[in-house]
């Protein structure tokens, strides 16, 4: 037997509030309707209004833990400096995605709040307070001279694509493994790291 539309919308609402892990007073208030009205949603006896349903689906996707953010967005959800994720993104404490758009011939990185939590917890508790112990960073792998071929041999012995390489490594696409085999653009440490570990 197929929903109705109402029931879809009553059952996708409570969904979402359980996702953020909200009460039925404090989804009301971020949605900003009365505890009641609510209520009569939650419970079924009233149609969700579309707009009320729309206000939702942008709330749980505001908070999609697995979305890719920008530094700067990224920053404002955990409540830290972005000088400070950019930092760990280049010292691989971050794990982030590179954009295929480049400013300043760097390219864009983005992470997931997953991603940011797993560095708050991490390595902001332990090192970035003013008396902790700072942990030994990642060992970074420089790129050699010879990093065009090289990369165009272990992506041949790999049987991969560009597109796929880039897909492995969490580049932004097939363009930057090209500008790399080409020679316009050298990868970054981190980067590098992980192609070598996919030879490994």
């Amino acid at each position: 037997m197929r929903r109705s539309a109402p029931q879809v919308g009553i059952r996708e609402i409570r969904e979402i509030r359980q996702k953020l892990r909200l009460s039925q007073p404090q989804f009301a208030a971020v949605l900003g309707v009365s505890e009641e009205t609510y209520r009569t949603w939650d419970s079924g006896r009233r149609a969700v209004p579309e707009v009320s349903l729309d206000k939702a689906r942008a709330l749980a996707a505001a908070n999609d833990a697995d979305r890719l953010r920008s530094l700067p967005a990224l920053a404002n959800a955990l409540g830290v400096h972005v000088r400070l994720l950019r930092d760990a993104a280049r010292r691989g404490r971050l794990d982030v995605v590179y954009e295929n758009r480049v400013v300043f011939r760097n390219p864009i990185p983005r992470a997931t709040l997953s991603a940011g939590r797993a560095f708050m917890e991490r390595y902001y508790k332990r090192s970035y307070s003013r008396y902790a112990p700072r942990p030994l960073a990642p060992k970074r792998a420089q790129a050699p001279p010879d990093w065009a071929s090289r990369l165009l041999d272990i992506r041949c012995k790999l049987r991969l694509t560009q597109a796929r390489l880039a897909e492995r490594i969490g580049a932004g696409g097939k363009a930057v493994v090209y500008q790399w085999e080409s020679g316009k653009r050298k990868p970054s440490p981190v980067l590098w790291g992980r192609i070598e570990e996919l030879v490994d």
